[in-house]
């Protein structure tokens, strides 16, 4: 797997180390209706045709992608993926993967996806340019470690993407490119020089491990499984918990259920078993379904401060007014846990991580 990860990278820093300023980029300056792009005005029969096989689809889409790429482009699969699942994100990993078998460049694919179905494109282009180069036996860590950090600061991807939402990325593909093996890609995601940047990478990573394996565990493993064995659990926990959290209220089950969870565990993965508490109530929290301080007031202070901080850096980045208005019904503390979390937003690279280290 050396040469699979190596040649990647570089596949990866030749299109994306231009400096932004000193040379006229005229790939990336290329507008995105001239890749994959075609006018909806001239495919409407075919639009409407896409979507309705979506609808009947399993969970491979990648042929129908195949097939539709070139009759509506990949806008149109993109606005039909959008119409039948707003919330989109792994349906649409298939569609980034085949954006980059057509464009074979990796700014041109981060360039068509942008952000669109929060991030899961551009997710999936960084899949199929991490698999899509010959297997070997193993990664070699020390070729790897001094380009981890470029992937994510240099070129079109900065532009585009936040370093943390890059390493997000990053961290899906590495995931996907171990088959789901935690520790083997958890242990890539360190060769990141700054712990944030180490950080987000496990959160795309446990994102990708919990979109496809989370039905499995639920039935045969401890509820808050793989959260409460490996490294970076407050990462692993904000997904896990999405589901955890939907199942306890479908059991018509409070906070209190999952917490008394929590209170079992110890040090980081206590703290990220409340930061991902507050993660997985977050859209009840934004409907007004419950509050913030139902969720996040019980607990130690510090308790309390990262369930805060799990419900409203999500939240920020999608719902900033709600955000907001929710941090106003908090006192004290907490209301400047909730202000400071909604400043830092998703993926900051200055946020204090040191509950979720100990």
């Amino acid at each position: 797997m050396q040469g699979k990860f190596l040649c990647v990278v570089l596949i990866f820093l030749v299109a994306c180390q231009s400096p932004v300023g000193d040379v006229v980029l005229d790939d990336f300056e290329m507008s995105s209706e001239q890749v994959l792009f075609v006018e909806p005005s001239s495919a409407v029969s075919e639009r409407a045709e896409f979507v309705v096989k979506l609808k009947k689809s399993g969970k491979n889409r990648r042929p129908l992608y195949e097939e539709y790429v070139g009759v509506i482009g990949a806008n149109g699969i993109l606005d039909g993926i959008d119409d039948v699942w707003p919330v989109c994100h792994d349906e649409a990993h298939d569609l980034g993967k085949v954006i980059f078998v057509k464009v074979k460049d990796i700014g041109k694919g981060l360039q068509i996806c942008a952000d669109r179905c929060y991030s899961g494109c551009m997710h999936g282009v960084l899949m199929e340019a991490f698999s899509s180069v010959q297997k070997d036996d193993h990664i070699d860590i020390e070729l790897l470690k001094p380009k981890m950090d470029e992937v994510c600061e240099n070129g079109q991807m900065v532009s585009s993407y936040s370093p943390g939402d890059c390493a997000h990325g990053v961290g899906h593909a590495l995931m996907f490119l171990m088959d789901y093996d935690i520790p083997e890609a958890i242990t890539a995601c360190k060769e990141f020089g700054a712990y944030p940047m180490k950080y987000y990478c496990a959160t795309g990573a446990y994102m990708e491990y919990t979109l496809q394996r989370e039905k499995e565990d639920a039935e045969s493993k401890e509820i808050l499984y793989p959260c409460d064995s490996f490294d970076f659990p407050a990462a692993c926990a904000r997904y896990k918990m999405v589901y955890v959290v939907n199942r306890n209220i479908k059991a018509n089950l409070a906070p209190e259920a999952i917490i008394e969870k929590c209170e079992k565990l110890e040090g980081k993965f206590r703290f990220g078993c409340f930061h991902g508490l507050g993660n997985g109530y977050m859209p009840f929290i934004r409907d007004n379904k419950i509050s913030v301080a139902d969720v996040c007031g019980s607990g130690t202070e510090n308790e309390q401060f990262v369930c805060i901080e799990g419900a409203m850096e999500r939240l920020a980045k999608y719902f900033p007014r709600r955000a907001e208005k929710i941090c106003e019904e908090l006192d004290g503390e907490n209301k400047e846990t909730c202000r400071t979390a909604v400043d830092n937003g998703m993926y900051s690279m200055d946020k204090d991580f040191s509950l979720y280290q100990e």
